[in-house]
């Protein structure tokens, strides 16, 4: 009976616990002064497999707003200043409730630490909220990784972006890259158990007749 449960727990959960992981990595080559697409406002460019998304040479914070689908006026209650351009990536994936959609970034800034320069970096997803990932108070160089579990199932839409605040005389940029959605691990359902346990009673009714 042992040997016989040892086998069919695995096979149960191997069955309802697979995910998958779909990549969204960016690749391309790095071209000066060119974007990468539709899907891009501003100055973003590629190398390798990560995005560079820069705050100069970028558009009016209009329309990054417009284009990152937040309401105009949004990014300057978050900001401690005047947000006046900036640049963003967007991209849409299909999630289920679970998911975890997650990136990793890195930041830098041109910028001294201030409360009135304060460039910042942000993430906008269309089934979750503004989020802020970092600005002149993040050290340069610092890495993070975001993560983001889909209380909902549908179209993600999700909008990367950096925007100067009161001037538009200092780079600030934000390098990201490896872009994923995993699938949530799946939980035996009820009658997968039913018939499990129906099998291990059967098994059990059986031995005992031929002990008997």
């Amino acid at each position: 009976m042992r040997k016989i449960i040892s086998i069919l727990v695995p096979l149960l959960f191997s069955v309802a616990a697979q995910a998958t992981v779909m990549s969204h990595k960016t690749s391309g080559k790095h071209t000066s002064g060119n974007t990468i697409g539709s899907n891009t406002i501003g100055a973003v460019k590629t190398y390798q497999d990560s995005l560079y998304i820069y705050s100069i040479d970028g558009e009016s914070d209009s329309k990054v707003s417009t284009f990152a689908g937040v309401e105009q006026g949004t990014f300057d209650s978050i900001s401690t200043g005047n947000a006046v351009s900036g640049s963003a990536y967007q991209n849409s994936v299909t999630v289920d409730t679970g998911s975890v959609f997650s990136f990793d970034w890195l930041w830098y800034s041109a910028e001294n630490s201030n409360s009135y320069y304060n460039d910042f970096a942000f993430v906008n997803l269309s089934l979750g909220d503004l989020n802020w990932l970092a600005d002149t108070a993040t050290p340069d160089w610092t890495t993070g990784s975001f993560e983001w579990t889909a209380t909902e199932s549908g179209l993600l839409t999700y909008t990367v972006g950096v925007l100067n605040v009161n001037d538009n005389a200092f780079k600030s940029k934000l390098i990201v890259n490896n872009f994923l959605v995993s699938a949530p691990v799946a939980v035996p359902a009820p009658a997968m158990l039913g018939l499990f346990a129906l099998a291990v009673l059967g098994f059990s009714i059986s031995r005992r007749k031929k002990v008997s």
